[in-house]
């Protein structure tokens, strides 16, 4: 599965950078992130590394719309005598707007569904974001963004705190 999302990830990366060549109205970001579990959600889980790859598509000026393709595992926190927790992986599918605040500096909100791993299902998924975009001697930007993703799943929330650096081609 890690491997499909990982070549989906490399073709819609790809097919991006042609048009966004040919469209400066259009953006793709591709980057790392770094996530801690928060509330109930940290009792089992601690950390999650991951990646993803984010279009943007300009609306109006200042505010874009955005799609959202990503995975996610979490490490199982040990309980006990040599038992540990599973790990947890989330494959959220998200679309969004992004709003620039002033210079660089930029708000965002994302809606969508995350894939759970397991047979777990799906979950509602929802991402507040601050960040912003440093450009770079190349006329490219770097977008560093601080977020809360939050996963509706029957019995609660699972929520974390994460922070996601990527390039934009």
């Amino acid at each position: 599965m890690k491997k499909l999302i990982l070549s989906v990830m490399i073709v819609l990366g790809a097919s991006s950078l042609a048009m966004a060549q040919s469209d400066s109205k259009f953006k793709v970001s591709i980057g790392p992130e770094l996530s801690f579990a928060t509330g109930a959600f940290s009792n089992t889980h601690s950390f999650g590394i991951g990646g993803s790859i984010q279009a943007e598509v300009l609306l109006q000026q200042h505010l874009y719309g955005t799609a959202t393709l990503g995975i996610i595992s979490y490490n199982g926190k040990s309980y006990g005598a040599g038992t540990k927790f599973k790990g947890a992986t989330f494959i959220p599918v998200r679309v969004g707007v992004k709003y620039f605040l002033s210079g660089g500096v930029y708000g965002a909100a994302q809606l969508g569904v995350a894939f759970l791993n397991n047979g777990g299902g799906s979950a509602f998924a929802y991402s507040p974001q601050l960040g912003y975009e440093f450009k770079t001697k190349s006329e490219k930007a770097i977008d560093a963004s601080f977020k809360y993703d939050g996963y509706s799943v029957s019995g609660g929330t699972l929520g974390a705190i994460g922070f996601r650096v990527a390039y934009i081609f």
